[in-house]
């Protein structure tokens, strides 16, 4: 027993030293290079998302007038805002200066939560250093480029607990290795992009749900609310999250119905569950009003009827993606396989060939457990689910 024992602690010092080399290795080639391109905005969504930052908080540039013309759209504002220039209130989406429609930049279809924390981040800057460059759009990129590598750190730590939850500490320290070194992953954390942070939203919504699914509390509904909005509010084309949320909670429901179960017992798991899903659908609307604050018109936080703009302006993006659009982005899809081209080069080049070959047989394993049926093989639903759903459809 006392050698037993005394294996533990030894044990999880390897472990968190085994952590601490991952996270050491992974930001210095998170961070190394961040000005890349040496000021000359190459990147063309960056470029577009750097003027979006740069823009917000100052004077009114009308777009996607919708019917009125701009002049007229800017004179609404002006005249109900006459001691700032027509620049409303934060929730305002038809008059605020945060809203990038009003700001000189249409057709914006990411999630706003981004935006807002790399000019926070900005403002950050200048106050601590003194120069303005960092708020402007010849440094924001950089600003952003930083908070992009922090958030990709902290998705190596979430996939951590992950493996840790889902089966031990050493897979959990497997999991964060494979991810450190995946080149689309090293890539996008050189990039001002929402997708670093959509991620690490999205990496933290699937942690809760596998917590809730191994009988997680109150909290931890509230936690993936939070984390879902976040990826909402980051990138709305990760609404699917729901479903992962309402398999698990299903899951957790169905044993209820065994007539064995005693009533108090099923009472009260019933109840939690059912509690939990209410609590997180109110967390997400509220955190996705405060995060995402255009896709409602406001004027105030409780304007929550959704924005007509904001509307169009996803369609329009969902259009220019399906395939029925006539547009260079696309052409790289002509004559390709479907399943088999987005995967080779998800393998070869996104996840690199270790993660890639040793991701997509855990998931076929997952899925053969899960086909199987025997004892314990649902533990493995969440990434069975959330990959093959996401891939798949």
């Amino acid at each position: 027993m006392p050698r037993e024992n005394g294996a533990r602690p030894r044990s999880g010092l390897i472990v968190l030293g085994a952590l601490l080399v991952i996270l050491l290795i992974g930001s210095y080639m998170r961070f190394t290079g961040l000005n890349w391109d040496d000021y000359t905005h190459l990147h063309p969504d960056e470029r577009f998302l750097t003027q979006v930052v740069s823009a917000m908080g100052g004077p009114l540039s009308m777009t996607d007038c919708q019917g009125d013309t701009c002049e007229t759209a800017l004179y609404y504002c002006t005249s109900r805002y006459p001691e700032t220039g027509g620049r409303g209130g934060f929730f305002d989406a038809q008059c605020s200066p945060f809203n990038p429609n009003n700001v000189g930049h249409g057709l914006y279809v990411y999630g706003t939560l981004p935006p807002f924390l790399a000019k926070l981040a900005g403002d950050a800057a200048v106050r601590i250093t003194g120069d303005a460059t960092f708020a402007g759009y010849d440094g924001i990129h950089l600003v952003w480029r930083a908070l992009s590598a922090t958030a990709d750190m902290l998705t190596i730590l979430t996939l951590f607990f992950i493996g840790r939850r889902m089966r031990d500490q050493w897979v959990g320290l497997l999991a964060a290795a494979l991810y450190m070194a995946a080149p689309l992953a090293l890539q996008k954390s050189h990039f001002a992009t929402v997708n670093a942070m959509a991620t690490l939203f999205t990496t933290l919504a699937l942690l809760f749900t596998v917590r809730i699914q191994r009988g997680g509390k109150l909290r931890d509904y509230i936690g993936f609310g939070l984390a879902f909005a976040a990826a909402l509010a980051s990138r709305i084309n990760l609404l699917p999250l729901a479903g992962i949320l309402a398999l698990v909670a299903g899951l957790r429901i169905l044993p209820l119905f065994d007539k064995q179960l005693a009533w108090r017992e099923r009472e009260r798991a019933l109840t939690e569950n059912v509690l939990g899903l209410v609590l997180a659908g109110i967390v997400t609307l509220i955190a996705f009003r405060l995060m995402n604050p255009y896709a409602f018109t406001g004027p105030g936080v409780f304007g929550m009827i959704p924005n007509p703009r904001w509307l169009e302006d996803v369609n329009t993006a969902q259009y220019l993606v399906s395939g029925e659009s006539e547009s260079p982005p696309n052409w790289q899809w002509v004559g390709r396989p479907s399943y088999l081209f987005p995967l080779w080069n998800m393998i070869l080049w996104g996840m690199g060939v270790a993660l890639g070959v040793m991701g997509w047989f855990g998931w076929g394993w997952g899925l053969f457990r899960v086909l199987r049926g025997r004892k314990g093989a649902l533990s493995y639903i969440v990434p069975v689910a959330w990959v093959g759903g996401y891939f798949l459809v």
